[in-house]
């Protein structure tokens, strides 16, 4: 769904041709500091009493599902159940 009228797409696209390599860099940084904070907020909301390694499995899965395979995402799994 894209509800950005064509004007207002451009002038986003321009302001941020307008940012240095660097200050693009940082948003993205933030952006997806805010997302893994929102997910997090969400998981733990859906089950106050996962457990540490539960929480990291299920941010793997939402953040990443669709680029492993099912056999891929097992083996990371499974990695990730033996880190502290």
């Amino acid at each position: 769904m894209d509800d950005t009228t064509p004007e207002m797409a451009e002038r986003m696209r321009e302001m941020f041709r307008q940012k240095s390599p660097t200050e693009r860099v940082k948003m993205g940084f933030s952006m997806l500091k805010m997302s893994k904070h929102l997910i997090t907020r969400f998981i733990l909301e859906n089950n106050p009493n996962i457990l540490e390694v539960d929480l990291r499995k299920e941010l793997f899965l939402k953040f990443y599902s669709d680029d492993y395979s099912l056999a891929e995402q097992q083996k990371i799994l499974a990695h990730l159940e033996h880190c502290t």
